[in-house]
């Protein structure tokens, strides 16, 4: 009754001294009721309790296992070289397509000519990803973003970093709700467990492959560098950057080796163990027997898509690397070697040729329309049977004829 009592007056609100006085007689009572409920508790099997682990106790403010951090102190971010990351350059013919898996991340770089989603979506599911949560799109040239809608709708990428435009693919990332943010040198890119900083470009040029976003990854302690197609001045700097540290473990080669990228002064400050030339049939020449000599001139071990198909790269976090090839797994040797089938889409143009007249730059590898913003520098006549003859290839913006 004296309970009862007490408790009907602190409810009801009757006077301090008498809410007062009720709580003193409470806390005895209380307390008894818990011990005799605890002593209860103990009887019986304690097999009967769900089992906690070490994170669920120490959420719930028990004494568990783990040491406790200090007060004030930050608990670190994982380490760039924790967790297993694959690397699979997708033989997708002529073009790039990357993904990069470290955890339950998974993150694509460019998605190759048009008809790539299957080789891309192939890839994806062999390494159980069900979404990406990323997407980099280095230019927006159509050899690169040409099956990147196909996967975007497939895969629903959360986010998208791009340099100047993710060109074709845009609308298909907006209405997958991805947000795409434009990255710029000094930006630094979080991939799961691993960082990727972007060390090009610093600010766009105006020429789509010299303005590719350029990428260095750290995994295992090892560099991987991811270029897209950039090339000229950029390719300059982004050599100086690479200089500063331990040689590449593995150059992603620009432009599919063409001859205005991968140049000697480049490979010296980059000083990449492997390369991989993502390439499929063409009439480019690509990759050319200029960039094939440098390579080999300093001692990088080559391999191609289109020789060795879809090539995986397991880095461990020890630092271990193992290597696995669809097809053949003999390092290029000769440019000549990379020539035969390919899995991938083509970007070779088709048409009889003709005397149209059309405009060429002095480094670029398309031939334009003549209003087209990619001749803001040099503009160059030739006749459409010509550039077509010396391999220039049909630019993706202006839509010159084929």
């Amino acid at each position: 009754m004296a309970l009862r009592r007490v408790t009907r007056t602190i409810e009801g609100g009757r006077g301090r001294g008498r809410a007062q006085m009720g709580a003193c007689l409470a806390i005895p009572l209380l307390l008894a009721v818990c011990l005799v409920a605890a002593s209860c508790g103990s009887v019986g099997s304690s097999a009967a309790q769900p089992p906690t682990d070490a994170r669920t106790e120490a959420s719930a403010g028990t004494t568990s296992l783990a040491t406790p951090e200090p007060k004030g102190t930050k608990t670190p971010s994982p380490s760039p070289k924790s967790g297993t990351a694959k690397i699979v350059f997708v033989d997708v013919g002529q073009g790039d397509a990357v993904i990069i898996k470290s955890g339950s991340w998974a993150g694509l770089i460019d998605g190759g000519p048009g008809g790539s989603e299957a080789a891309i979506e192939a890839s994806l599911r062999k390494l159980g990803v069900r979404r990406l949560s990323a997407v980099v799109v280095s230019h927006p040239h159509a050899d690169h973003t040409g099956g990147l809608s196909g996967v975007a709708y497939d895969y629903r990428p959360k986010r998208a970093y791009v340099g100047e435009s993710a060109g074709s693919a845009a609308e298909a990332l907006r209405s997958v709700g991805a947000k795409i943010t434009r990255v710029r040198r000094g930006d630094t890119l979080r991939f799961g467990a691993l960082r990727a900083k972007v060390v090009s470009p610093a600010s766009l040029s105006g020429d789509a492959n010299e303005d590719s976003v350029v990428l260095l990854l750290e995994a295992g302690g090892k560099r991987f560098l991811f270029t897209g197609d950039c090339t000229g001045q950029n390719e300059s700097l982004v050599g100086s950057i690479c200089a500063r540290g331990p040689p590449l473990y593995l150059l992603k080669v620009a432009h599919h080796g063409s001859r205005y990228s991968t140049d000697s002064t480049f490979l010296s400050e980059a000083r990449p163990r492997f390369a991989v030339i993502s390439v499929g049939p063409n009439s480019y020449g690509h990759p050319t027997p200029e960039t094939v000599a440098a390579l080999k001139s300093q001692g990088t071990r080559i391999y191609s898509t289109q020789k060795s198909g879809t090539t995986t790269v397991t880095v461990a976090p020890s630092g271990a690397v193992s290597w696995a090839f669809a097809r053949s797994a003999k390092p290029l040797t000769t440019a000549g070697q990379s020539s035969g089938g390919g899995t991938g889409g083509s970007t070779t143009s088709t048409g009889s040729g003709g005397s149209a007249k059309v405009f060429v730059t002095e480094t670029g590898e398309c031939y334009h329309l003549g209003g087209c913003r990619y001749l803001s520098q040099s503009k160059i006549p030739i006749s459409l049977k010509d550039a077509k003859a010396h391999g220039y290839r049909p630019c993706s913006v202006c839509g010159p004829p084929q």
